[in-house]
């Protein structure tokens, strides 16, 4: 006994379908013209978004609105034929794309090929005197057309070794944000081929209606996997921009405090060598060289003995804190004080709290610990109890 539920779930599928691709199509147009200035000077990266801009045409030719324009235009007469061969084209895009990606480009027999099956299309198409070409969400041909076959080979032959080429280039990559975007194309691809290769020969075969009404989901699902996967690059990109703005946030006041104390250590202008005038990362790298150099200059305003009792303190007073920024903080705000001029003492390691591992991750790090030492209750109770007249330390510090 059939299921009553099911044709409810097949209207709720079909209905779900055309406003979720619509809503697909325009986000992969929107990833694509944000993903164009990245291709100048990058050939793959410009075949890679041709291959997606094809699809995303081959795709927004089929919606409704398009399609009611361009049958008022003056394709009425051969609307079908012009989206069918556009997806042939389309296809070739993405075969173009996945020859060069195993460095095996054949650019003339790849459009060849394509521009041969189009001649084909349009001959079989002429011959049942156009009865075949059309939208593929309403097919009304006999199961054995030529022409419909020919169309899913075609898309079948260039989406699959687009898939193996993804997954195995996922599956190798070293950046996990590279392995994302790389399984997320390997998933559009598998969508269109489950989709050319099963969904629409399926529809042929069997000429069930409720196949094509699932359609436009099956396009959707496509949709969105090539745009999610063509975006990872500009979510990198974003995640970057806003990293690097929290950081400069943080560092803010203490660098606004060194660079007052030791203006010398401001870089001038322009871009730096390595990263450009509108780098996420340069205003940052600028801001912790900037305070890296200020510290570099005041440790040498106070004395051996009092940055070691700065050490103890640390250690007598926050057990278990991250101990170089806290012990910087404690005898910082006694060089902030100091007037400058030569080394009040001797005493100090050649280059203390200098961050292992990876060098200007653990250095960001440490400056952002040191900014938020400075206010710490303990490191005020160190710089106070130095003040204090009679300290023996009070003389470590150049005033």
């Amino acid at each position: 006994m059939p299921d009553p539920r099911a044709p409810d779930l097949l209207a709720l599928a079909t209905a779900a379908g055309e406003p979720v691709l619509v809503a697909g199509v325009v986000t992969l147009w929107i990833v694509v013209l944000l993903r164009l200035p990245t291709t100048i000077g990058s050939a793959p990266r410009r075949r890679l978004l041709v291959a997606v801009a094809g699809l995303a045409g081959s795709v927004t030719v089929y919606l409704d609105p398009v399609t009611a324009l361009l049958s008022s235009s003056v394709l009425a007469s051969s609307c079908g034929i012009v989206m069918n061969l556009w997806g042939v084209l389309s296809a070739a895009f993405i075969l173009d794309f996945v020859l060069a990606a195993l460095s095996r480009r054949r650019p003339w027999p790849v459009y060849g090929v394509a521009v041969a099956v189009c001649v084909g299309l349009v001959l079989l198409d002429r011959a049942d005197g156009g009865a075949q070409a059309g939208c593929v969400s309403s097919l009304q041909v006999p199961w054995y057309s030529p022409f419909w076959w020919l169309l899913c080979l075609a898309h079948v032959a260039a989406v699959v070794p687009a898939v193996l080429v993804t997954a195995r280039s996922a599956s190798r990559a070293e950046s996990r944000s590279v392995r994302v975007g790389l399984a997320l194309l390997c998933a559009a691809f598998v969508s269109s081929t489950f989709f050319w290769g099963v969904v629409v020969i399926a529809r042929l075969t069997t000429g069930a209606g409720w196949i094509g009404g699932l359609f436009s989901l099956n396009i959707a699902v496509t949709t969105w996997l090539m745009a999610a996967g063509t975006a990872v690059p500009l979510a990198v990109h974003a995640g970057r921009w806003a990293r690097s703005y929290w950081l400069r946030w943080r560092l803010r006041g203490l660098w606004r405090a060194l660079v007052a104390a030791v203006p010398g250590v401001r870089m001038p202008g322009g871009p730096l060598p390595g990263l450009g005038r509108s780098s996420a990362d340069l205003r940052l790298y600028r801001r912790v060289i900037e305070i890296r150099d200020a510290l570099l200059v005041l440790r040498h305003r106070v004395d051996g003995p009092t940055a070691d009792a700065a050490r103890s303190h640390v250690r007598r007073a926050r057990p278990g804190v991250d101990e170089e920024p806290a012990v910087v903080a404690c005898w910082l705000a006694l060089a902030l004080e100091s007037d400058g001029g030569p080394p009040a003492a001797t005493g100090w390691p050649a280059d203390p709290a200098t961050p292992a591992q990876d060098i200007w991750t653990s250095e960001i790090a440490f400056q952002v610990a040191l900014a938020r030492f400075r206010t710490q209750p303990f490191v005020v109770a160190f710089a106070r109890s130095v003040r204090t007249p009679g300290n023996e330390l009070a003389g470590g510090v150049r005033r």
